[in-house]
């Protein structure tokens, strides 16, 4: 096993030695792929999702605390889908007006967007019909990407994507492997306190959640063989230092893959310099 992960590991040092050398015709080849895809997206296929503003938003937005998921459907536009924790921390933003409320969401999602595409502004190009589709609509894509980038420094922010899609829980296996057990413990840590809360002032609401994640039709989705593959892509970027395989093994791993979540690709940006070797420390070894 050891050679085969070194075998693709030198595999894929000369292929980043071919694509630098040629960096400039693919990246603009890709732009120009990346921008005639909206086209055709938006004036052919005729989705315009411009039409739809806040669609996403507005389920956080008007989220009833009392009964999150009566009515909630995947694919369904307006409903809320996510832990009651999450319906928790937005519900009092209802008493903005829903214009407001939009407008400082949408403000959020455009910060994290603008800081994870930072040090390659064209990338945003090569991803035009995700982002336009996600800025627009108001998921949480962004939100996610950044969270995978800092929960390498500050592993408490994964309980976000956790508690948001559940699925983008396998980054966290990252810690596990390299046995970063401080990272791990804080991770699953935070996760689990924001967890307790919630369920102490909400238990019907996250009986009702984990009814509606059993009858999710995401099961469908080959959700299992894509997660499968996510941990081992993890695995190998643990094994590898190659930290900018997380957020590809989060998006492969998301219950549902629509358009917009592409932008969670974003978080290879700040990612793709790979992780000096350590040894562990006081503490951190088996």
């Amino acid at each position: 096993m050891a050679g085969a992960v070194a075998a693709i590991d030198r595999a894929l040092d000369r292929l980043g030695l071919v694509l630098a050398r040629f960096a400039r015709p693919i990246r603009d080849g890709l732009i120009v792929v990346g921008l005639a895809r909206a086209a055709y997206y938006f004036f052919v296929q005729g989705i315009q999702p411009w039409t739809f503003t806040g669609v996403d938003a507005r389920a956080y937005w008007r989220v009833d605390l009392a009964h999150p998921y009566v009515g909630s459907g995947v694919g369904d536009l307006s409903t809320y889908l996510y832990s009651p924790a999450f319906a928790q921390v937005t519900a009092p933003l209802s008493l903005l007006p829903f214009s407001l409320f939009d407008a400082l969401w949408t403000a959020i999602l455009i910060v994290a967007f603008a800081w994870l595409v930072r040090p390659w502004p064209w990338a945003a190009l090569i991803l035009f019909l995700p982002v336009c589709y996600e800025i627009l609509v108001g998921n949480v894509h962004f939100l996610i990407a950044a969270a995978i980038v800092l929960g390498f420094g500050a592993p408490a922010t994964w309980a976000f994507p956790i508690l948001t899609k559940v699925t983008p829980g396998v980054g966290v296996v990252w810690f596990a492997l390299r046995r970063e057990w401080r990272a791990l413990g804080i991770a699953v840590g935070a996760t689990g306190v924001v967890v307790a809360v919630s369920i102490v002032t909400a238990p019907s609401a996250w009986s009702d959640w984990f009814a509606f994640l059993v009858a999710s039709p995401a099961r469908s989705q080959l959700l299992i063989p894509r997660t499968s593959l996510a941990l081992v892509l993890v695995a190998f970027g643990a094994a590898t230092n190659r930290r900018w395989l997380v957020p590809v093994a989060v998006w492969l791993a998301l219950p549902i893959v629509w358009v917009n979540s592409w932008v969670i690709l974003l978080a290879v940006i700040r990612l793709r310099e790979p992780v000096v070797p350590r040894s562990p420390t006081h503490g951190e070894s088996a």
